[in-house]
């Protein structure tokens, strides 16, 4: 059974996903999901994004979506730009992601980076606490920026990002 933080990684990134119709027939799911969670702050974050999606048109859904994250957008939802940029660094952050990743049998089935905040998440809804650690160690900061500079843009997603950094704090905090 997953844990609670396990949950609002899975149910994150799900909803960090390009709106389709298909991720939209998804949100009954989430909602029943965050009707069984008892962290009433992460599940109001939560909750929050979803009122967003229900009172707003799928276009205009999608065109948000692209206006935020997608290439020229406000922000990018790959984690060590924010820090790296294209630089050097950055590749070996990337390596050092993608190790983590295969040393955890975690299987990837996607073309982006392996520091695609949604692809992230995926892994620490599956991820032993060791190697949520090490990923939450090497992007906190990052998911940290991230809600700030969608807070800045009066973004809906910063209620997504606040979820998760909610979340993962608390699973930094409670390490021995």
């Amino acid at each position: 059974m997953m844990e609670q933080h396990q949950k609002v990684y899975k149910i994150a990134s799900t909803l960090l996903q390009y709106p389709t119709e298909e991720w939209l027939r998804g949100i009954e799911d989430i909602k029943l999901e965050l009707k069984e969670m008892d962290d009433s702050l992460t599940k109001m974050y939560l909750n929050s994004f979803l009122f967003y999606v229900e009172s707003t048109p799928f276009d205009e859904l999608c065109e948000k979506y692209v206006a935020t994250f997608d290439y020229h957008g406000i922000v990018t939802l790959h984690l060590t730009y924010h820090v790296f940029k294209d630089s050097r660094k950055r590749g070996e952050a990337l390596v050092k992601l993608r190790n983590v990743f295969n040393e955890s049998q975690f299987e990837t089935i996607t073309e982006e980076l392996p520091d695609y905040l949604p692809l992230i998440l995926e892994f620490l809804s599956v991820a032993n606490e060791d190697q949520m650690q090490q990923v939450l160690k090497l992007h906190y900061k990052s998911m940290e920026k991230l809600h700030d500079d969608l807070m800045r843009e009066d973004s809906e997603y910063h209620f997504i990002l606040k979820a998760i950094n909610t979340v993962s704090e608390e699973k930094l905090k409670n390490v021995s």
